[in-house]
């Protein structure tokens, strides 16, 4: 019933999104503002600029490897940053309430992207339900958030980007589903699962080559681990920038090494209706494999 609602108020509000715009006239705005802060002596000023402001990346050769080796979605702005944000805020015990407004300020100077803004939704949605102890299956509230974004924006309904943040956080809710919970077997479950779903939305943008499934395993966190906080670091102390350099030229290296044996992309883009099809497909898919689940769990306590 909620993403019935929340379906029907984004499609009866298909005219011209007042908020998107207004919205997006203020992030513009902080996000110049952001710039003014990156040191610009860094070496990897294009690199430093997309992973803290989320500006357009304009180094071509490191584009194009992070394009190849399909770590594209891991570097620039996407929902996994603003994840990873609220996991150090709940390590350093911040209030959700404070860390939710403080990510929502971030997502503002990120240049309220769509990806970002429903990982937003995800986190705001789920601490909402906590709070009243309601409690949705991860790929559930995946589309949950997902439709909530946009009854908000309408217009993101032709957003690739957005399809894109959908179908990473539908695969991650694989390992979830299936309850796996030691740490590799997890980390690389997730890698294939990533690998699998985001086929569609990168066919024609990224090689898909399977050596992507390698590279996501080793490199990624390097990017998520390692880079970002070392952005964000650079910008609050700008001395720590050689730092930044230094892991940041070793990384574009170790990437363009690792492109070398992957092919170009020549393959067209699929269309935003059939990656929709993609989507609600997947959905469905989790919908009922959850239920053969349960039915699993039902046959084999009657038959105790």
């Amino acid at each position: 019933m909620i993403i019935l609602i929340l379906l029907a108020l984004s499609l009866s509000n298909c005219t011209q999104d007042t908020m998107l715009n207004n919205a997006s006239s203020l992030s513009q705005s902080y996000q110049q503002k952001c710039l003014t802060f990156i040191p610009r002596e860094s070496e990897n000023y294009s690199a430093l600029t997309s992973i803290v402001c989320g500006e357009k990346l304009n180094d071509q050769n490191l584009k194009q490897n992070l394009v190849k080796t399909s770590l594209i979605h891991i570097f620039v702005i996407s929902g996994s940053h603003l994840l990873l944000l609220d996991e150090l805020f709940a390590v350093l015990r911040i209030p959700f309430f404070v860390r939710f407004l403080i990510l929502s300020f971030y997502s503002l100077i990120v240049g309220w992207q769509p990806p970002a803004v429903r990982a937003l939704s995800a986190l705001g949605l789920r601490g909402l339900f906590k709070s009243r102890g309601w409690k949705f299956p991860p790929d559930l509230m995946t589309m949950i958030a997902g439709c909530f974004t946009l009854a908000l924006f309408p217009a993101w309904w032709n957003s690739p980007s957005l399809l894109m943040s959908w179908c990473a956080s539908l695969a991650l809710a694989w390992t979830s589903l299936l309850k796996i919970k030691k740490v590799f077997p997890r980390l690389l479950f997730n890698q294939c699962a990533v690998f699998i779903f985001m086929c569609a939305p990168l066919w024609g943008l990224s090689s898909l080559h399977p050596l992507a499934l390698l590279y996501n395993l080793l490199l990624g966190p390097v990017v998520s681990y390692i880079l970002l906080p070392l952005g964000f670091v650079s910008v609050i102390i700008p001395s720590v920038v050689g730092v930044f350099d230094f892991v940041m030229t070793g990384f574009s290296q170790i990437l363009k090494w690792a492109s070398e044996p992957v092919p170009g992309v020549s393959a067209k883009q699929i269309s935003i209706s059939t990656l929709w099809f993609w989507i609600f497909a997947w959905h469905i898919f989790f919908h009922f494999f959850r239920l053969r689940l349960r039915q699993g769990k039902d046959a084999a306590w009657n038959g105790f």
